[in-house]
């Protein structure tokens, strides 16, 4: 009994393996291709300000397409003004855009998604806040209407990935640096003189007056005059006497 139990339980195993493999061989290979993005943009304050508060949001295919539609919802906060390429067509209904593009090409590129444009509440231009753009595969009814249609003319619903509109800070300037060169008006340093030192004293030894005069030295001029008076004295009283 046991045997027999095993035997079933491998056979449905192997059943459903093979079921399994069918079913992923049985898929379109164009189906994991075709993708569409809504791009996130970052945007600052002034920014918005400068483009009216006008906001631009792309969207980007990863692979090659003929024509595509999906639904698009906008966060409140967000109007929607029209399309970004000549090729697409906006239906609005609210918050709900039904968006088509079908390619003029032979075939669609990624610069060729296109994308719509917003405007921005002025009271929610402020810096951290984010409005999103979400993609869904619905239409209108709530009916999966979304559909891209691939370069082999494979019909298959895109793999959608939803973007948004952040508001971000304007950049801060840095700060300048002081210069660091001196300014041309600051008082030039005078250098300081210096002293030269003083001259060291030399003493000089006068000779004695009680000093005899060498001898050979000439006479002073007034002993000579005193001499000759006295001589001339004697010769007279010399003279008177005889």
């Amino acid at each position: 009994m046991k045997t027999t139990f095993k035997k079933t339980m491998a056979a449905l195993s192997a059943a459903a393996v093979v079921a399994a493999s069918a079913t992923v061989l049985a898929m379109p290979t164009s189906a994991a291709a075709n993708s569409l993005t809504v791009d996130t943009v970052e945007i600052t304050v002034s920014e918005l300000e400068a483009a009216n508060y006008e906001v631009s949001v792309p969207f980007s295919v990863n692979d090659v397409f003929k024509n595509f539609g999906i639904g698009l919802i906008l966060d409140d906060g967000l109007t929607y003004v029209g399309v970004t390429a000549d090729t697409a067509v906006g239906v609005q209904n609210g918050n709900f855009i039904w968006y088509t593009n079908t390619t003029i090409n032979p075939f669609g590129t990624i610069s060729d998604a296109g994308g719509i444009t917003v405007t921005v509440d002025k009271a929610l231009a402020v810096p951290g806040t984010t409005l999103n753009v979400t993609a869904t595969t619905l239409d209108y009814n709530g009916d999966v209407g979304a559909s891209m249609l691939d370069a082999d003319e494979n019909n298959v619903v895109p793999t959608l990935t939803s973007g948004a509109i952040v508001i971000v800070e304007d950049p801060t300037e840095a700060p300048t640096e002081a210069p660091t060169e001196a300014p041309t008006d600051a008082p030039v340093a005078t250098p300081t003189p210096t002293t030269a030192p003083a001259p060291t004293a030399t003493s000089t030894t006068k000779p004695s007056s009680s000093s005899s005069p060498k001898t050979g030295d000439a006479l002073p001029i007034a002993g000579v005059a005193v001499a000759v008076a006295v001589i001339g004295g004697v010769a007279l009283v010399s003279k008177k006497r005889k």
